[in-house]
């Protein structure tokens, strides 16, 4: 068997699920999961010889990813900032916008002695951020009790020292006397009534929880990280969170409305309002 040929077989079963790009993406990871074939090897050098064997792993992934499962969650693992982070259906697949998310924080707060990161799912964020602030110390809470233990195994895999606590943000903030100089947050944000915008691989693979907040309280999670502020922010800190692109003004006047006056907007590569930054001047 070529690259070429395990490509097709893959895009003959999948061909009904995925387009042509997503077949492609997917391919690549297969190939680079099961035979370590690198993304350079995968286009330009198609015939070359693989272990002809089908093993049963990859039967059983082709009929997952068959039934819409994401393929992150079918190999168990997904990239985030060139980190390998472990995922299964208890955390969000990671995202290339939080990714820019992530840049953004690291850029600006090189010099910052303290990070939480609200709400951290897999872990990603806070990794990335501690791979990439040597001299801060990281924190994160979730209140995911599994979500929690996945985050302090990609932590450990990735060989970096995160504080994590299970905590609920929209009933308790006032749990730790610490002041820390930065925020981060990509809480859930994506509103019951757009569900019907969304794939069935997310609907169907990925924790409702971590995703969607009712039309009536849209702005929950970001109402309970400003009152958290309120209370943890040291002077001159900033929090930094990934929003939903149709609540930006809104969002941006809740964290107004709660005496935080020094506020950005910062679009993404696809040009929409996708994070926000607020800043304590006090």
């Amino acid at each position: 068997m070529t690259i070429a040929e395990v490509a097709d077989k893959i895009k003959s079963k999948l061909h009904q699920q995925f387009n042509i790009n997503e077949i492609r993406q997917i391919s690549l990871l297969l190939l680079q999961h099961f035979w370590q074939i690198s993304e350079i090897e995968f286009y330009t050098d198609k015939q070359k010889k693989l272990d002809e064997k089908f093993d049963e792993d990859f039967s059983k992934s082709l009929n997952l990813l068959q039934q819409h499962t994401p393929v992150q969650y079918v190999l168990g693992t997904a990239e985030f900032y060139g980190l390998k982070i472990s995922v299964d259906e208890n955390v969000l697949i990671p995202r290339p916008e939080t990714e820019e998310l992530a840049d953004w924080v690291i850029a600006e707060n090189k010099n910052a002695k303290t990070l939480i990161d609200i709400g951290t799912g897999s872990g990603c964020i806070a990794i990335a951020l501690a791979k990439n602030m040597k001299n801060t110390k990281i924190y994160a809470l979730d209140i995911s009790e599994k979500a929690i233990a996945k985050a302090a195994q990609n932590a450990a895999n990735n060989d970096v020292r995160i504080d994590f606590f299970r905590k609920d943000i929209l009933s308790e903030n006032n749990f730790t006397p610490i002041q820390f100089d930065c925020i981060v947050s990509n809480p859930p944000y994506v509103l019951e009534s757009e569900k019907s915008k969304m794939k069935q691989n997310v609907l169907d693979f990925e924790p409702h929880q971590a995703l969607f907040v009712p039309d009536s309280d849209a702005l929950k999670f970001y109402s309970a990280i400003a009152g958290f502020a309120i209370l943890h922010l040291a002077a001159k800190g900033k929090i930094y969170v990934e929003i939903n692109e149709n609540l930006a003004e809104e969002t941006q006047n809740l964290f107004k409305q709660k005496g935080f006056e020094h506020t950005e907007l910062k679009k993404d590569l696809n040009s929409k309002n996708r994070m926000l930054k607020i800043q304590r001047t006090d």
